[in-house]
């Protein structure tokens, strides 16, 4: 044999083994269900993952926040609770050019509120509504001082016309 005829046998098999072994690529170098499916589930965690890291910044964004916002409320409370005592009250003052020393604010705590039953609870009805008892009466001092306001009063003086001070004007 001669080297044309090794290389026309050469480029023969090769013509032959090329698509057979493009054919044996294509088939068996996919992967196989399992590999499939392991890459389906990183895929899915991987999703989990960002979402779960997404909502966990989230919250610890709101609870950063509402800390912040109580750290500022804390402040003003102790800010308005503070009281200046007498020698720093009186520079304060001094500071200001009033030489009057003033004594600083005592704060006084308020009783607690405490709610005293009524004597006599009344269904709401119309029936009662209806039978309700009279209304207490006028105060007729009070609607007689009302009746003279429109009278001039001695030692009083009159009040100026607008209208006619801002025609002036």
């Amino acid at each position: 044999m001669g080297l044309f005829q090794m290389i026309g046998i050469g480029l023969a098999i090769a013509l032959i083994l090329i698509p057979i072994v493009r054919w044996f690529w294509k088939r068996f170098d996919m992967p196989s269900k399992f590999a499939l499916e392991v890459l389906r589930r990183k895929e899915i965690e991987a999703e989990e993952a960002e979402m779960w890291a997404g909502i966990e910044a989230q919250v610890e964004a709101e609870e950063t926040a509402r800390r912040e916002f109580e750290m500022k409320q804390k402040e003003k409370q102790e800010r308005a609770g503070k009281s200046l005592d007498e020698t720093q009250s009186a520079d304060a003052w001094n500071k200001l050019g009033i030489d009057v020393p003033v004594q600083p604010v005592e704060r006084e705590i308020a009783p607690p509120i405490v709610e005293q039953p009524e004597a006599e609870a009344m269904d709401l009805t119309l029936d009662n509504a209806l039978k309700s008892n009279n209304p207490d009466e006028p105060d007729w001092e009070l609607v007689q001082k009302m009746s003279k306001l429109d009278k001039p009063i001695e030692g009083i003086p009159r009040a100026p016309d607008l209208d006619r001070l801002s025609e002036e004007e």
